[in-house]
């Protein structure tokens, strides 16, 4: 029996606990750890989860069952661990367990048993509230990418979790368009710098500023392997006689709109993804429609590149939540 720090993370579509060799001192090479050669020998594993408190009929647990396998640097999922471990610990960042192996188990089965009382005058998270918080949290903007391709699973993971997002009536009124080769990526970039261009010289700056930043932005479109289009979709919207409440109508399915594209960001980062939201597409719509061919119907209004950050983003401070809150009645 081995204490772990550990997360979840879905690998190749399946749920699986992920734990790192972390760089704690170690008599052997991680590799002979008495868990790996026990891992090898037998791969058939329980992990025990417990809520444990002082009065007995309050006890928890869950406990799965599963197969060990040790995931090597390069492996699948090998980066996607390491994303949702580093989230959770952030000890981790100052250790280098990207290039060690990590304990990797799967094919779960799960018991659980609480006491009487267990469940008594408290909420059941649905999830693992610190799991959440670290996805939330550790979410960041990445503007570089490393040339290094983005699993298509994924970013169809992504889809379906944007596809979760609430929408007025559940209509869902947002439709994604992915652009994945280079030549494409590149036609959009150029499509788009003329639009960039006059809007940079409308704010007055010089124009080694408005090349330097034209030319941050190409490099931005055509670095990122994936760049996903989301548009806004009003085909299926309910119809209303009067002005105020279509415009009303309109207005839920932008705010929708957000709510899909934040569902979408977060999957990209809990599967070991980076991405950066950028919102050019609101101001030349109909040059990126045109651009990428796409139906009158769709209007553009942001791009997401997706891939592997090249380099750790600047965090921008939030608010403390005493500002967050203006009232509490």
């Amino acid at each position: 029996m081995v204490p772990i720090c550990y997360a979840l993370v879905e690998i190749e579509g399946e749920p699986t606990i992920v734990s790192a060799l972390d760089e704690k001192p170690k008599r052997v090479d991680p590799r002979e750890l008495a868990r790996i050669r026990h891992i090898r020998a037998r791969p058939a594993v329980t992990f025990l989860v417990d809520d444990y408190q002082e009065d007995w009929s309050r006890l928890a647990f869950v406990q799965l069952r599963g197969n060990a396998r040790l995931l090597d640097v390069n492996a699948p999922g090998h980066a996607a661990a390491i994303a949702v471990l580093r989230a959770k610990y952030p000890q981790y960042d100052r250790m280098a367990i990207e290039t060690r192996p990590v304990i990797a188990i799967g094919s779960l089965t799960a018991t659980r048993w609480r006491g009487e009382s267990a469940g008594e005058e408290r909420v059941e998270p649905r999830v693992d509230g610190v799991e959440l918080a670290s996805v939330v949290r550790g979410r960041r903007s990445v503007r570089a990418f490393r040339e290094r391709p983005v699993p298509r699973h994924l970013i169809e993971q992504a889809i379906a979790a944007a596809g979760w997002a609430p929408s007025p009536h559940g209509r869902q009124p947002w439709r994604f368009a992915i652009v994945e080769a280079a030549e494409r990526r590149a036609a959009l970039a150029e499509a788009m710098a003329a639009t960039w261009q006059a809007q940079l010289e409308l704010d007055g700056q010089s124009a080694e500023v408005v090349q330097a930043r034209l030319a941050g932005s190409r490099r931005r479109l055509q670095q990122a392997p994936v760049l996903i289009v989301p548009c806004l979709y009003l085909d299926d919207l309910d119809r209303y006689p009067d002005p105020d409440r279509q415009v009303a109508e309109a207005t839920m399915a932008v705010q929708s709109l957000g709510a899909a594209i934040q569902n979408l960001l977060l999957s990209v980062y809990a599967s070991g993804l980076d991405a950066g939201w950028m919102c050019a597409p609101l101001f030349c719509p109909e040059v990126v429609r045109a651009a990428l061919n796409l139906a009158e119907s769709l209007t553009p209004h942001a791009l997401i590149a997706v891939g592997h950050a090249a380099k750790e983003p600047v965090r921008r401070p939030r608010l403390p939540l005493t500002d967050l809150i203006v009232d509490w009645q």
